[in-house]
């Protein structure tokens, strides 16, 4: 948000450091920061010079935020790729355990191919209307109720 604002938009670089970061926020356009006891009451829409998805940083990101990421990852996968639900019925649990990083090439190539068929699923999604406009995107579904249950539920349950 700050990098838009000032002198109307100053280069960046993105590097999201949590799963819902990589599949979600990290790929899209909007940016926005919570006032007044709204989330992302206040935001532009603002294209990265580049963004960076590395996994490695999953590593040390709590359990709880790795959850909040499958979910996210779980409804592209209910709204757009049978082939991602598959891989996360088979290997969920075992992702979540090993935050995203694999004891052995091929938990590494499933964990790859789970974020790389979230995020393109998610491009795909955003792409025909980048900037909001249209107001009904499946990508979007739950977002007219969650902001207002995140900013009131205890933090426990985030």
């Amino acid at each position: 948000l700050v990098a838009n604002l000032y002198r109307r938009g100053t280069p960046v670089l993105r590097v999201p450091t949590t799963l819902i970061g990589l599949v979600d926020a990290g790929v899209g356009v909007k940016t926005g920061v919570n006032f007044n006891g709204h989330k992302n009451r206040l935001g532009t829409y603002f294209e990265t010079s580049l963004t960076l998805l590395d996994r490695s940083f999953l590593s040390t990101v709590e359990r709880r935020h790795i959850s909040n990421g499958l979910a996210e990852i779980l409804k592209m996968a209910l709204i757009k790729d049978v082939r991602l639900f598959d891989l996360l019925e088979e290997h969920g649990s075992r992702l979540l355990d090993i935050r995203f990083q694999g004891d052995t090439a091929a938990e590494q190539r499933v964990a790859a191919e789970v974020v790389q068929r979230a995020v393109h699923g998610m491009l795909e999604e955003l792409q025909p209307n980048l900037w909001g406009t249209e107001l009904e995107r499946v990508v979007d579904y739950g977002h007219t109720f969650s902001p207002t249950i995140e900013m009131h539920a205890l933090p426990a349950l985030l």
